[in-house]
């Protein structure tokens, strides 16, 4: 197995994987490692200061309020535009099978209070996983939750005849701007076993969530079983190359994009995006579990994606 990083965003753009005696490529990717400069996807990003989407642009820490970069309409997605995906990062090591990122972000950085040290590790672990770690010290109270953010084809032309197993129970509802209502929703009212190995465009297009039909597409977060390993977090795999793929993460939730929103030069469903994170909007939401941190303790987000043929 072959992988390929970019310092722009400590992103991942390809990862080869021995198939039939030939090299497959599992991820959607520019041709060019120029395009990745101009990307609006994230593809293969490192994906903070804070993932996913927060509310109104907006937070308020210790009364403080803080105004964010507003790139989702009224939201911040994904840090805002200058996030963790949209800078150079430091090469600190790298050797046949591992390289390692950093990232110094300064106070007030898209408008995150604190300063906040990052370091990303990608290694190869015995030709058949890649494991991610993240690391995060904050030099005062601030909010982190970092993500990964590739999307994944497995070697196929588009998602829609992947099959994909969730390790969940719940999901949390939200509005159409991606934003959480506050509640949680079992996953029985999808009108699909999540639990059971289900094709990717079944789900979407024979969802009994209205939101998802209406959509034709699954972009919300779902809440981990977390079972020390006995189970994937989150499983996908390919009948036409063969490929399986296992995610095993220390995060509670994990994000599901179905890539439905891509366009030229990429193409629709292309791949799909399996991130594990922490709850969206946790910062705003005091009854989700939080994703503060202070100067005396270490952010550490664990991902483990193994892939069999």
């Amino acid at each position: 197995m072959t992988a390929t990083f970019l310092n722009f965003g400590a992103r991942l753009v390809s990862i080869k994987l021995p198939t039939n005696s030939d090299l497959k490529e599992m991820l959607v990717g520019y041709e060019k490692h120029e395009d990745y400069l101009m990307d609006p996807y994230f593809l293969g990003a490192i994906c903070g200061r804070v993932c996913n989407r927060i509310s109104r642009a907006s937070i308020s820490l210790k009364g403080v309020d803080y105004k964010l970069d507003a790139n989702d309409g009224l939201h911040c997605l994904h840090g805002g535009r200058g996030g963790f995906s949209q800078k150079f990062w430091t090469i600190e090591h790298q050797c046949e099978s591992k390289v390692v990122f950093s990232l110094l972000s300064p106070h007030l950085d898209q408008g995150f209070p604190g300063e906040l040290f990052i370091r990303v590790t990608y290694h190869l672990r015995d030709n058949d996983a890649l494991a991610v770690e993240i690391s995060a010290l904050a030099s005062s109270l601030t909010a982190v939750n970092i993500t990964f953010h590739p999307y994944f084809n497995l070697g196929e032309p588009t998602n829609k005849n992947l099959q994909l197993t969730l390790n969940s129970a719940s999901f949390l509802a939200r509005d159409n701007d991606g934003i959480p209502t506050g509640r949680e929703v079992c996953t029985s009212e999808l009108g699909v076993d999540l639990a059971q190995s289900i094709k990717v465009s079944d789900f979407y297009q024979n969802s009994c969530y209205p939101q998802i039909d209406d959509e034709q597409g699954i972009d919300h977060c779902f809440v981990l079983k977390k079972n020390n390993r006995k189970k994937p977090d989150a499983m996908l795999a390919s009948d036409l190359t063969g490929v399986t793929l296992e995610i095993y993460s220390n995060q509670i939730a994990m994000q599901v994009y179905s890539g439905h929103f891509l366009i030229s030069p990429l193409r629709s469903y292309a791949g799909i995006c399996l991130e594990p994170q922490g709850y969206t909007d946790a910062v705003n939401r005091p009854r989700f579990p939080s994703i503060l941190i202070d100067s005396d303790q270490v952010y550490r987000h664990t991902s483990l994606f193994e892939f069999s043929s």
